[in-house]
């Protein structure tokens, strides 16, 4: 999971907002190569140009922190322009409408960012749209948050004028950490504290069309063999520990529900990470506890029993075992040591 790439286009645009911050040296991060898993012949964009995906987080918090000025992200992913994605962002913008060119950003995320959980869901008269990077060593995360959701509001934005009053946002941080006045930026309703990132809003609006554009149009089928190769080419621990991230605190962690969704039947998983000198259990053991780092540095509020239970334990008392075999202490001593550090 520490692997997680970003292709450099995300980087595109925030040159321009940071230009006339002339009191401010803030370095893009390096380019690097990322392994290649597009089939010969397919080009994503950048598809053999990534950063590391905590670099690319980092970056945009340092922006924050040394311009003091907690809109930049938020812009850079409003007036992000969609053509540096490539393939997919002509998917996006050949959409003819809102909903449309959402489903097609959350299909093809995958292609641009690693070890991410993005989707679409609607509920009654409410969609939404929540973005969260699954990798708990990664954070804080706060304004990368804001960048992926300006983007899915600059094609919200597309669709619709004067009805901006009924979007609501929610943030995985407090809103301390923002460093500013998020409401007064986004000119709307904020929540803070969730667990994810998301924007909501009137579900008709997915039906709201999209001005039309000239141009190429998308070739999904590409792209959904692209999708296909780059989980082929995963290593199936990567791929598990990313659906038992997403699903912690959400649902129950099934082995024979995971491995359908994986594609495949439990046995054959089985089989399939023992050669990778794995075991279904170890992937869990692994991710629970590296989820348990993360809830003890953001949710200090909770207790061991409250975190034991988002991490799927019935008992607190397993957990502080399992806890102990991991790290060598228990899960107070090390809670205690994380807020000592800082403070």
């Amino acid at each position: 999971m520490s692997h997680a790439r970003v292709r450099t286009a995300a980087l595109d645009g925030w040159a321009g907002l940071l230009a006339d911050k002339s009191s401010t040296a803030i370095p893009l991060p390096p380019t690097a190569c990322l392994r290649d898993t597009v089939p010969p012949g397919n080009h994503l964009p950048s598809a053999t140009n990534s950063i590391p995906l905590v670099d690319f987080v980092r970056f945009s918090e340092d922006v924050v922190h040394q311009t003091r000025d907690v809109a930049i992200p938020w812009l850079a992913g409003v007036h992000y322009d969609l053509a540096s994605l490539g393939p997919i962002g002509t998917a996006i913008n050949s959409a003819g409408k809102v909903g449309t060119a959402l489903r097609r950003m959350v299909d093809y995320f995958a292609l641009l960012q690693d070890c991410t959980d993005i989707r679409l869901e609607r509920e009654d008269d409410m969609a939404s749209v929540s973005y969260r990077i699954l990798d708990p060593d990664i954070w804080p995360r706060h304004h990368d948050a804001m960048f992926s959701l300006g983007i899915i509001g600059q094609i919200i934005r597309r669709g619709t004028s004067g009805a901006w009053d009924k979007v609501e946002f929610a943030f995985e941080a407090e809103s301390h950490e923002m460093r500013g006045d998020i409401g007064k930026v986004l000119r709307a309703s904020c929540t803070f504290g969730a667990d994810s990132n998301q924007i909501r809003f009137p579900a008709q609006m997915l039906d709201l069309a999209l001005p039309a554009t000239q141009g190429p149009q998308a070739d999904l089928r590409q792209l959904s063999g692209q999708i296909v190769a780059q989980r082929r080419n995963t290593a199936l621990v990567e791929r598990l520990a990313q659906v038992v991230f997403r699903d912690l605190n959400t649902q129950g962690i099934e082995q024979e529900r995971i491995a359908r969704e994986i594609g495949m039947s439990s046995r054959t998983m089985r089989r399939k990470l023992a050669e990778e000198g794995s075991s279904f259990q170890q992937v869990l053991d692994e991710c629970r506890m590296r989820q348990a780092v993360f809830e003890f540095r953001t949710r200090p509020d909770l207790s061991i029993a409250q975190i034991a239970l988002r991490l799927g334990y019935a008992e607190h008392s397993n957990f502080t075992r399992a806890f102990h075999r991991w790290s060598g202490v228990s899960p107070q001593a090390y809670r205690s040591s994380l807020a000592r550090t800082a403070h």
